[in-house]
């Protein structure tokens, strides 16, 4: 049967509407994350895996690893149960928390629940998309690491030196520090323009990066300006390595447009126990950086360390 009509012949019937929501309102939570919300990694992510057992602490086989003194070495961990993540302290010394209450038993988290292992370790637990996700990972990225050399940043060396300084006083260890300077980068800039300044700072960057143990931290400092902490090799062997590391940039020819580039660095070594009369993380980066400026002053394109 025909359905009613206008008189001029056509159907009265409303046509469908057909709305499609946009994809970001499509989106489905369904990834877990941890993103480390104070300490010495803040803003670190870490994705958990369906089934993954999440165990944090300060021993080398946690799944995220806290060199924190007041964190126990197996501190908590999280599993999921039915679907659901679940929290639980490993009988830690100085405790778990989830939204500053103490967790004396297995706790179910929820979207945005706050997370504190002992006194100084904070993490925020999430549900989020892939987009949201990723995010995350590009502002922690964005926290860690220098934007054009992508070696670590001064703000993360600065956290790292305090850590390992508090590591080497605790296990009674070596700890050296290598600041390296480019010689006449300025000239570099006044005669090429900045463009070849980027481009001799990424090359730096990279020639160093080749030439350390994965253990070893690298970070700009500033300018034209970086810095080496090398965990557990005494003053003389810090020394090598700023040499081995001097020769291998002096070595390499950067090419800039038509141009290649030659630069070299001058280096600046000193370790805790060079600091006989104070072993603290301000006089052990001011010792090195002054032996820095003796290599400059004694002709630059060397390493000073003793």
């Amino acid at each position: 049967m025909a359905g009613p009509s206008d008189r001029d012949g056509t159907s009265s019937r409303s046509p469908t509407l057909i709305v499609q929501a946009p994809e970001s309102l499509r989106r489905t939570r369904s990834k877990a994350v941890l993103t480390t919300a104070a300490g010495t990694q803040t803003a670190r992510v870490h994705a958990i895996a369906p089934n993954e057992i999440v165990t944090m602490g300060r021993g080398d086989d946690c799944t995220l690893r806290f060199d924190d003194a007041s964190v126990s070495g197996s501190h908590a961990r999280i599993v999921m149960v039915a679907g659901e993540y679940v929290f639980g302290d490993n009988r830690s010394t100085n405790g778990s928390y989830v939204n500053d209450v103490r967790v004396d038993s297995a706790v179910t988290l929820k979207d945005g629940d706050r997370i504190r292992l002992g006194p100084h370790c904070l993490l925020r637990f999430n549900i989020v998309d892939e987009d949201e996700e990723a995010a995350l990972k590009r502002m922690y990225e964005a926290a860690l690491y220098d934007g054009l050399t992508r070696v670590y940043n001064r703000k993360h060396f600065e956290d790292r030196l305090d850590v390992e300084v508090a590591f080497a006083a605790r296990h009674a260890t070596e700890l050296s520090v290598i600041v390296l300077d480019v010689d006449h980068f300025k000239r570099i800039n006044d005669t090429y323009g900045h463009s070849a300044g980027d481009a001799v700072l990424r090359t730096t960057a990279q020639v160093m990066a080749h030439g350390l143990r994965q253990e070893d931290l690298l970070a700009r400092y500033g300018g034209e300006e970086f810095v080496v902490v090398a965990r557990g090799i005494s003053v003389h062997n810090a020394m090598l390595v700023a040499e081995r590391l001097r020769n291998s940039i002096a070595s390499t020819m950067i090419p800039f447009e038509e141009h290649l580039l030659h630069v070299t660095v001058s280096a600046g070594v000193a370790s805790l126990r060079c600091c006989a009369q104070r072993a603290d993380k301000l006089t052990l980066f001011n010792m090195a950086d002054q032996r820095l400026y003796a290599a400059k002053q004694a002709g630059r394109n060397r390493v000073v360390g003793v």
